[in-house]
């Protein structure tokens, strides 16, 4: 149960903080009504060593989170909730990604 606590723990700070990165990087110096170009995503997340490192980082702190605090298990439920926002910005990231796609077609 350890195991699926830490993957857990690990995915919610890394989708907060990818969430709280790109809008640090980009967003907040974007004037109102500018697109970003999905080639701009892939140079702040995936060709980026940083956000790799983050990763790890994210999952190391979540394994000494659960070693070393057993959480309650109203905190799960929490974290299953709040966890719905970035796995919604995904989708509609991947939706509309795709309809651009088709729409290129």
């Amino acid at each position: 149960m350890d195991i699926v606590k830490n993957f857990f723990l690990g995915i919610w700070l890394f989708s907060f903080g990818t969430i709280a990165y790109l809008y640090l990087a980009l967003y907040r110096r974007l004037p109102p009504s500018t697109a970003v170009s999905p080639r701009v995503f892939a140079a702040y997340t995936t060709y980026n060593v940083f956000w790799w490192v983050g990763l790890v980082a994210c999952f190391a702190l979540a394994f000494v989170i659960v070693k070393s605090w057993p959480l309650k298990p109203y905190w799960w439920v929490a974290l299953a909730v709040t966890e719905l926002f970035p796995v919604g910005l995904l989708s509609l990231f991947l939706v509309l990604m795709f309809k651009v796609k088709e729409a290129a077609k």
